[in-house]
């Protein structure tokens, strides 16, 4: 057995001894064996079902809608009492069960309405489906129903959505955040629900902005005092990853446009940048890791720059400034390496590819990066010789 192989294992590195082993051993052996379908009841099951559905698909047309709807409820009521046994009993996977019956739910609205001549391209079974994956997840408390519960919120978000809908979301998406556990999934799905409704004002103001994901990312960091320390870990990155991947976008869209963009103007960019004059402090005072995104105020007024160079430094600096702050306090460079890497490649698609080859590029930015390690590496020596 396992456990046996396992309690010898431990035996021999000692960890344990010989009666802790012995009590172990007679502790799960007195544990119930998880009970099994046999094989052939599975295979029965797997033929029953298939002729059910059979007989179902063969007969759908002449059914009248109130049966086709009691069908569908009943399949959904069965699958959820499969999930039920299959807990109780302890054989095969509950939520896999389940999510067959949350399934045939969506699948019950949808025969309903076409049943009743309704149009489908309403947002019903959107937000049946969104809430129904929620209330699994916070009953269940299994990923699959996450995943689930994010990928209708998208389809709500790309759809045409009202002002009472978008604050409804928002309450939600909030909801969801603040009472979900701090796991990756719930943390990140949700937060990019929050982002994603910002993103969604697009579409419901009758003033356009290009500087609104700027905006959005500004407003989720109040979001921060809502979430314990574990969330706040996981969504740090995201933060970093957002505005770092925002600032590469419109150092993207800048410098391969040379006519001013539309949707721009000085007022708002002014705005921006004391709004992020406000989230530097805060960050710094409060929630200092991410306090990089505060860089981003900048990109309001850079914006009206043609030649983009104004942003082009301010990624460079940022890039930089991210991976000797990291190396000093030995924090984690993947990011700041992969942002620095993406910055560099589009430097040179929109300054050098048609002026210079792409590895004498890289060299000098190479040189570069060994002369400023040579000034930090000097400046530290001395540092360290009037400390001594």
């Amino acid at each position: 057995m396992e456990i046996e192989r396992k309690v010898k294992q431990w035996i021999e590195q000692g960890l344990i001894d010989q009666p802790a082993a012995e009590r172990i051993l007679a502790f799960e052996k007195q544990q119930p064996a998880p009970s099994k379908l046999p094989l052939l009841l599975v295979i029965g099951l797997i033929f029953f079902s298939l002729a059910v559905f059979s007989f179902i698909a063969a007969n759908w047309q002449a059914m009248p809608g109130s049966v086709k709807i009691g069908l569908v409820v009943l399949l959904m009521w069965l699958f959820y009492g499969f999930g039920y046994l299959a807990e109780r009993k302890q054989f095969g996977r509950p939520h896999i069960f389940r999510m067959i019956g949350l399934a045939m739910f969506g699948a019950s609205i949808i025969v309903a309405m076409q049943s009743f001549h309704l149009s489908l391209s309403g947002v019903l079974l959107g937000w049946a489906m969104f809430l129904a994956s929620l209330a699994h997840y916070f009953y269940w408390k299994h990923v699959s129903y996450t995943v689930v519960a994010f990928i209708f919120g998208i389809v709500l978000l790309s759809g045409s959505i009202g002002w009472f809908q978008w604050i409804a979301f928002i309450a939600v998406a909030f909801v969801w955040f603040y009472f979900s556990r701090a796991t990756v999934t719930t943390t990140v799905f949700s937060w990019l629900l929050l982002f994603g409704s910002g993103l969604a004002l697009w579409q419901l103001l009758d003033y356009n902005s290009v500087l609104l994901p700027i905006w959005t990312l500004f407003a989720l960091v109040p979001l921060l005092f809502f979430a314990d320390l574990e969330k706040e870990k996981l969504l740090r990155p995201l933060y970093l990853l957002l505005g770092a991947l925002q600032l590469v976008v419109y150092l993207s869209i800048r410098g391969a446009t040379e006519s001013p963009l539309e949707d721009l103007n000085w007022g708002e960019s002014i705005a921006l940048l004391i709004v992020a004059v406000g989230i530097a402090a805060l960050c710094f005072v409060r929630f200092r890791p991410i306090i990089w995104i505060a860089a981003l105020g900048l990109a309001g007024m850079l914006l009206f720059d043609d030649t983009a160079i104004g942003l082009a430094v301010l990624a460079e600096l940022t890039a930089l400034g991210y991976l000797a702050v990291a190396h000093r306090r030995n924090g984690p460079l993947a990011l700041g390496f992969v942002y620095f890497i993406v910055v560099q490649f589009v430097l040179y698609f929109i300054y050098a590819w048609e002026r210079l080859d792409m590895s004498l590029f890289f060299l000098l930015g190479a040189l570069l990066l060994f002369a400023l390690s040579g000034i930090a590496w000097w400046v530290n020596r001395k540092k360290a010789g009037v400390a001594t």
